[in-house]
């Protein structure tokens, strides 16, 4: 009898596991196939994130209506995972962004956005005002401003996308959420890295509009 009961309760968890992974399946498969009626959606990014502070990130582009996979690699999340709320959290926001421009320290690779070279002037600002959550120019805008000196953040920075995440720019909801390359630290402040082919790769493709999606795996 107590072998019988171990076994069914050992069927019932095996049940259960397959069915949430099934679910989670589920959901992914429901998250490409919105997009897949959008027509002016053309390239996607999934974050499957996990507890901490790794990731997997699945790269599709759309080719005549249905999505093909075309890279994928390990990405790195906040170091206190997701949820971002505020400043300062460590944590990556969750849910389905566009991305406002590129920027790079190294030179414009050929990307349909617009791109930033990151120079010595130019700053990731966190000040409360019109300029928060923006990339500035000190030289333009006539005054320092504090924030990432971004041409410091190699090779992070060497490659990049500005998430529109807090797209009202609102204080002090989040600033400066970027998916880059990977860099020096096994987890990111709030940004999701990926290694820098990965990177460019996206950058160099073209299409009309690009959308990541970030949630727990």
């Amino acid at each position: 009898m107590n072998r019988l009961f171990k076994f069914i309760a050992c069927m019932a968890i095996a049940s259960g596991i397959m069915g949430c992974a099934g679910n989670k399946t589920d959901f992914w498969t429901g998250v490409l196939d919105k997009y897949a009626q959008d027509d002016s959606v053309d390239r996607i990014l999934l974050v499957k994130c996990g507890d901490g502070y790794k990731a997997f990130a699945e790269y599709y582009t759309k080719v005549e209506g249905k999505w093909e996979l075309q890279e994928s690699g390990t990405a790195d999340i906040g170091k206190n995972g997701l949820g971002k709320t505020i400043d300062g959290d460590m944590k990556t926001p969750e849910g389905e962004f566009g991305f406002w421009q590129a920027y790079g320290i190294l030179p414009n690779p050929g990307t349909d956005f617009e791109y930033i070279d990151i120079t010595d002037s130019i700053w990731a600002c966190e000040d409360e005002g019109e300029n928060y959550n923006r990339i500035v120019d000190i030289d333009t805008v006539g005054h320092a401003v504090n924030g990432e000196h971004m041409i410091e953040v190699a090779p992070d920075y060497n490659y990049g996308l500005h998430i529109n995440y807090n797209p009202n720019h609102e204080y002090p909801l989040g600033n400066s959420i970027f998916l880059h390359c990977k860099g020096k630290l096994p987890y990111t402040f709030g940004c999701v890295a990926v290694d820098e082919p990965f990177m460019k790769r996206m950058l160099t493709d073209k299409g009309t509009a690009f959308k990541i999606c970030i949630y727990h795996e």
